[in-house]
């Protein structure tokens, strides 16, 4: 068996097109990785990647006699993985620049604002986020995951280099940090969007979770940019002066929303953003310490803020009665909606209906809290399924209840008839009242069950419209 630096050393004399786990995804000129400790098993898959036109096989196991010339055998494969990845990519920082962008929300919004800003200056990326999966790239629907697996991944950085993209801009889950799968990724910049409390049905407490998002930032790192309004960004920065602060509550941030300006270290710039909510500012000012950090400053007119676009699903307004509006967005967690409500209290002032649910086989600890929440900061609630999957809609929204005191609330479970009942309370309410559809944002899908079904409540709010 040749040691693991002779084996990488072949890999860099070898034109290939692409590489996998899965043999039935083999295509011409592939490399196939087989992880399996069974030679039977090994020997199968092999085989069938081989007549899929690989033209070799690197092994767990080893299979030189069947294969011969086609065989890298390495018994320590799995342990090596990420090492063998690098090297089938043989990727460098002038290929292409990735960027990390991690938090509990506000990571698809960052990653599109950059995406803009660099537009605007003529420069690509790949935009890989929970709301696009891959912008332009093929296949790009193959990816469940909020961070694909590291062989998906490292296939669309492939792709980017081929397009010679000069940015790989990605969202990284919590998920992905603790099983590993951005090992290997040399980020040039990341980001901390924002912290508070999900996934403990993962993480299974707080202290975890920090702990995980914690270690994506190496305290090395000279390109990080951390938003200081939540504890975890506060204690990023005070363990790296190099860190980048943004902030829409704290004028001692780098980056500071004040009066008509936006305060950076490169210089002000006159605030002509589209949009005024707290989260998405924020989300804004994370973007551009990433963009000023990776450019070296911030060359920016006034129309490129003008024209920024926001994400659907993400705050997304919607006319519908005289002077009553409808607002849908992803918000899932109690941080997110707090905030959301928050926002839509101080620019209406007539009532707020909120339309509401939580995940099914997801961080049960979160929804009584945000029954709570959207007790407090609404005027009428109604509770409905989100997705539900294999959990019973009674057990969740008796959770949700758990939190809520009175009774200025009703249980729809049905989504479509929650939007209609609070299309309905809104028609009859005040002038400058509000219809908050939250949870969902740009999903197209509801899972109930084993079952996904297509659902969007956009189209849903807009066809219901129509009919009240």
């Amino acid at each position: 068996m040749s040691s693991l630096n002779e084996n990488l050393s072949k890999l860099e004399s070898i034109n290939f097109s692409g590489f996998t786990d899965n043999s039935t995804f083999v295509e011409s000129n592939f490399i196939f990785l087989s992880f399996t400790e069974n030679i039977n098993d090994a020997l199968k898959h092999s085989r069938d990647a081989l007549n899929r036109g690989a033209i070799l096989v690197i092994s767990q196991v080893d299979l030189s006699e069947e294969i011969k010339e086609k065989n890298i055998y390495d018994s320590n494969l799995e342990n090596h993985k990420d090492k063998y990845l690098k090297a089938l990519f043989n990727r460098s920082e002038k290929d292409i620049k990735v960027i990390g962008i991690t938090g509990t929300n506000g990571k698809s919004s960052t990653a599109f604002f950059l995406h803009q800003l660099l537009s605007f200056t003529d420069l690509n990326a790949t935009l890989l986020t929970n709301m696009h999966k891959v912008s332009d790239l093929e296949n790009s629907e193959l990816s469940p995951l909020t961070t694909p697996d590291k062989f998906l991944l490292h296939h669309y950085l492939k792709k980017s280099i081929d397009l010679k993209r000069d940015y790989f801009l990605m969202e990284v889950s919590s998920h992905a940090i603790d099983q590993g799968r951005i090992c290997g990724l040399n980020f040039i910049a990341k980001s901390l969007t924002s912290f508070s409390q999900d996934h403990l049905d993962y993480h299974k407490n707080l202290e975890v979770y920090k702990e995980t998002k914690k270690s994506f930032f190496n305290q090395a790192d000279k390109n990080n940019v951390v938003s200081i309004d939540c504890d975890l960004g506060e204690e990023l920065a005070s363990e790296n002066n190099s860190i980048l602060t943004v902030s829409v509550k704290k004028k001692k941030a780098n980056l500071f929303l004040e009066s008509n300006l936006i305060k950076t270290p490169w210089g002000d710039l006159e605030n002509f953003l589209p949009f005024k909510s707290e989260p998405m500012v924020s989300n804004f000012l994370c973007a551009l310490g990433l963009y000023g950090k990776i450019s070296g400053g911030i060359d920016l007119e006034p129309d490129m803020l003008k024209n920024l676009k926001t994400l659907p699903g993400r705050l997304q307004r919607v006319s519908l009665f005289e002077n009553k509006f409808s607002y849908i967005d992803y918000a899932h967690s109690p941080d997110a909606i707090s905030s959301v409500l928050d926002y839509l209290k101080n620019r209406y002032k007539g009532k707020i209906i909120t339309i509401f649910g939580c995940g099914g086989e997801r961080d049960t600890l979160k929804r009584e809290e945000m029954g709570k929440i959207v007790e407090e900061k609404s005027h009428f609630q109604i509770i409905t399924n989100d997705n539900p999957r294999n959990e019973d809609p009674d057990e969740i929204i008796y959770e949700i209840k758990k939190g809520m005191n009175s009774k200025n609330h009703e249980i729809i479970f049905d989504r479509k008839k929650a939007i209609l009942e609070g299309l309905k309370k809104l028609k009859t309410s005040e002038p400058d009242s509000v219809l908050l559809i939250a949870g969902k944002g740009h999903e197209n899908f509801q899972v109930i069950k084993d079952q996904e079904i297509h659902f969007n409540d956009l189209e849903v709010l807009k066809e219901l419209k129509n009919v009240i």
